[in-house]
Parts: C-alpha cells; sequence; structure tokens
C-alpha cells in the first residue's frame, strides 16, 4: 500500500495494478481506495494479468483523451464568458448623459463568474427628460448576453420609431415604448423559451414626476427626503416574453428635491452568506434609509460593503447591479420666469374665466417670441382639455377640483391642467373621420394640433396631469414669424 501512495502520488493518471500473496479482502478495498486499478492475488495466470493489463491501457488512454475534452470545454467556457463579458462591458451598460440639469446618477456593477442577462441604459427623450431602463434576461452565458444586446436595440429602434411619428404629439410615453418593444420581441423570446424582466422610468424634471412601467422587476427603493421615507415601487404587469399579457400600465409619481431612487438587480438581494440566507430586500431597503445622505459613490461603496460583508466574499453568484439616481437639491429644475396657477370648480360656466386667464398670462410673453396665432391655439387647446375634464373625467358632475398652473419658460409656455376624475387614455381615443361618418375623436386632434407637446400622465393618488406646451419663437412681427 506504501508503494500505491508512492505511485499515485507521483503519476496520477496511471492506473496500477496491484499483484499480492495476501488474500486480505481488506487489503483489497485499502488498495483499490487508493485508486488501484485492479488487485491480483497469487498464484495468477498470465493471460488474465495481460489482459488486465490491456485493459489498465485502455482506459488510461480514454481518461487522458476524456481529460483532453475537458480541458477544451473549459477553454471553450472561458472563451464564452470573455465574449459575453465584452458584450455585457460594451453593450449592455449605457452611461447617463451629463447635461441634464438636476438629476446625478451613479451606477455600479460587479460581473459574477458566470455573466447573466442584467443590463441597464438611459435615453434623452427630450431636453427636460432622462430615460431609465434597467432589465433582467433570464439565464445566463452568451445567449442572455445576445438577448440584452438584441433587446437594447430594441428600444433604440421603437424609440426612434415613435418620436419620428408622433412629433406633434409629445414624447411617447413609457408604456407606448414597452408596448412596442414587446410586440417586435415576443416572437424571438418565445423560441428561446425566456422571458425579460424589466423597469423602464422617466424623469421629467419639468412636470416633477417620475412616470414608470414595472413588467415583473425586483422593487425600487424610493427614498422621500421632505418626508424622510423609503417605500417600495412596484408595477403589476407580466414580464417581456409571456404571449398572453394585458396592456401595458405606467404609475407616475411626484418627486422633490433631494429624493432618491435605487434600481437593482436580483442578484444584489439574492446573494447568500455561508448558512444559506439571502441578504434579502429588507436588508437593502433599510441600509438605504439609514445612509441615503451620503453622496451617491459613496452609498454605493456602503452598499457594496455591507453585501460583502454578509457573503463573506467579493465575488457572487450572480451580476451585482445597481443604479442610483438622485434629484438634486442644488439645481433649481424649473428655470421660470413667470408663473400663474388659476383653480376652478368643474362647471363650463367657469370656461369664460380659463380663457380670460390664458389671454392674460400670454401677455407676459415677450412681443418679439409669440404671435396671436399661438395666444388663439393655446387658448383653444386648454379649453377643449378642461371641457373634456368636465364632461369625461367628472362625468358632468359640478364642484369638482380643476387647476390650470402656467408657467413661462425661456424656450417654452408650458400650461399644465390637474384634475382628479376618471383615468384617460389619450392614445385610446381613435383619429376622427372627416367625412362625417363616424362622430368623435375630434378633441383630442383639436388639441393636439394646436400645440407642440401634449403628455398625460395619472400619479399613485389618483391625480390627472395634462401637460400642454408650445414652444416660443425667434421673431414675430404683426403675428408673422420671420
Amino acid at each position: 500500500l506504501e508503494c500505491l501512495r508512492a505511485i499515485r502520488s507521483k503519476y496520477k493518471g496511471l492506473p496500477p495494478i496491484m499483484l499480492t500473496a495476501s488474500d486480505d479482502v481488506s487489503n483489497a478495498v485499502e488498495a483499490m481506495k487508493y485508486g488501484a486499478f485492479d488487485y491480483i492475488t497469487k498464484p495468477f495466470n498470465p493471460k488474465q494479468v495481460l489482459a488486465l493489463v490491456k485493459k489498465s491501457s485502455q482506459a488510461y488512454e480514454q481518461t487522458k483523451r476524456l481529460r483532453k475534452v475537458e480541458a477544451e470545454l473549459a477553454r471553450a467556457r472561458e472563451h464564452e464568458f470573455f465574449v459575453a463579458s465584452e458584450i455585457q462591458r460594451t453593450m449592455l451598460l449605457g452611461q447617463p448623459p451629463d447635461d441634464l440639469r438636476g438629476l446625478s446618477v451613479a451606477s455600479l456593477t460587479i460581473p459574477s463568474q458566470s455573466v447573466d442577462g442584467d443590463f441597464y441604459d438611459f435615453f434623452k427623450p427630450n431636453d427636460h427628460c432622462l430615460d431609465l431602463l434597467v432589465a433582467d434576461v433570464m439565464g445566463k452565458g452568451i445567449m442572455a448576453a445576445f438577448l440584452g444586446a438584441a433587446m437594447k436595440s430594441r428600444f433604440l429602434r421603437v424609440m426612434n420609431k415613435l418620436g419620428a411619428s408622433s412629433c406633434r404629439q409629445g414624447e411617447p410615453s413609457p408604456e407606448q415604448i414597452i408596448t412596442e418593444v414587446h410586440a417586435g420581441m415576443i416572437r424571438q423570446m418565445e423560441d428561446l423559451e425566456t422571458f425579460v424582466t424589466l423597469c423602464y422610468g422617466r424623469f421629467d424634471m419639468q412636470a416633477g414626476q417620475f412616470v414608470f412601467v414595472d413588467c415583473g422587476h425586483v422593487r425600487t427603493i424610493y427614498y422621500n427626503a421632505h418626508e424622510n421615507r423609503v417605500s417600495l415601487l412596484q408595477g403589476f404587469n407580466m414580464p417581456l416574453g409571456f404571449p398572453e399579457t394585458d396592456p401595458f400600465k405606467q404609475t407616475a409619481l411626484d418627486f422633490g428635491a433631494g429624493d432618491l431612487f435605487v434600481f437593482y438587480s436580483d442578484g444584489l438581494t439574492e446573494a447568500t452568506n455561508d448558512k444559506g440566507e439571502m441578504y434579502g430586500e429588507e436588508r437593502l431597503t433599510d441600509l438605504i434609509f439609514e445612509n441615503a445622505g451620503l453622496e451617491n459613490e459613496n452609498l454605493l461603496e456602503t452598499v457594496r460593503h455591507s453585501i460583502e460583508g454578509f457573503t463573506g466574499s467579493k465575488t457572487f453568484a450572480d451580476d451585482f447591479t445597481c443604479v442610483l439616481v438622485r434629484i438634486d437639491p442644488a439645481q433649481d429644475r424649473s428655470p421660470a420666469t413667470v408663473t400663474d396657477k388659476l383653480e376652478i370648480r368643474s362647471d363650463l360656466d367657469e370656461l369664460a374665466g380659463v380663457r380670460l386667464f390664458i389671454r392674460n398670462f400670454c401677455k407676459t410673453v415677450p412681443e418679439n417670441s409669440f404671435g396671436p396665432e399661438q395666444t388663439d391655439k393655446l387658448e383653444i387647446a386648454v379649453t377643449e382639455v378642461v371641457t373634456n375634464i368636465i364632461r369625461h373625467a367628472y362625468k358632468n358632475k359640478k364642484n369638482s377640483r380643476i387647476i390650470l398652473e402656467a408657467v413661462l419658460y425661456d424656450e417654452k409656455l408650458v400650461l399644465t391642467v390637474y384634475d382628479w376624475g376618471c383615468e384617460f387614455d389619450p392614445d385610446k381615443v381613435p383619429p376622427p373621420e372627416f367625412d362625417g361618418s363616424k362622430y368623435g375623436g375630434f378633441g383630442v386632434f383639436i388639441i393636439r394640433e394646436s400645440v407642440d407637446e401634449v403628455t398625460y400622465s395619472r400619479n399613485n393618488k389618483g391625480r390627472n396631469c395634462t401637460c400642454l406646451a408650445i414652444q416660443l419663437k425667434k421673431e414675430w412681427k404683426n403675428g408673422i414669424q420671420n
């Protein structure tokens, strides 16, 4: 047995045959335990020994071929990991724009030993909005990385398509974008038998709102600086990739200065320690609440150290992704030059006061920036909005609140109308028929044709917001633009 141990330690791949005069079964068991290919006791048959030697040699060659194949597979897996890592690094992890006032963004990604389908990116639909996409493709490796890249490319194409087709209707809403992306990717995801969870959100610095569509993703952590409390944001949409789904719905949330939004992947909350316990959503939420006052980069480092301390490791089974978006208290995100406000009751008799409010406010706009034609168009659009609210949102019920807020910026005039009536989706209103064959749809059409931008949203407290904007012109003379 000492000889066997010496052979096995020096020639690990060699299959030795033990030949001995001892017929002690325990010795045979020990020999096999230490790696003997077979065990023969004297007297022995030479033909039996030759047969065993031949069999041992064949086993040795087979083991060599198997180890060669295993080494090739290991190199292939290493190359696949490298390719997937490069796809993730160069194509899936976006960089936020640095020219949007009022927001500070920071991100942290720690790749796992097996690349996942985590990805995030930033889009800037206009000069006062930032869109953020955080997503996770089911599965690992190069397939998940490629699908993530395809999904991100689809988002870019959809935004370009919808943006071009709705240039007079304002930017496409998050729910419109998600609906279009899902329609374009559902067949591929069904073929691959996979799905994607995601959160697509829009930070509208002009309206002070975060509008998001959550599709089965982990819940976003929201820290309200004014109230000093933390809440979890969650939608009720199915992940992308399920064929039978209800229409995607977005949710709106008002934010204020100093508020913080934390987006992350499940690799963060599902990190486990040596006892098999997960880090968990509750532990992360408590950590964010206790350290919300830190700068974004310092907060990310605090999260990293907390999870490394919990797991006892600096590597994770899944990708670790975390994106922080903070509403900057140091920035004036509403550089308005003039503001005015009017509150009315839901009564058609109030329309005369609404029109007077519009005309008086338009008088505050410099004459060389706003012509009388624009005043007429804005008056028509606002009158139509308020009428629709009274008749449809409040069902002709009188004495309900309607608030009009007018804001003049350097480059545009914005008129926002708030109500607390029934929800309204202007995208579901069919276009009007001008041949008289069908009634309806003219109100929305008139509004969109009268102004440069129209957006509609509803926040989590049941407040509807219709925002109209008209761009200011460089020079007007006698109502004609030069």
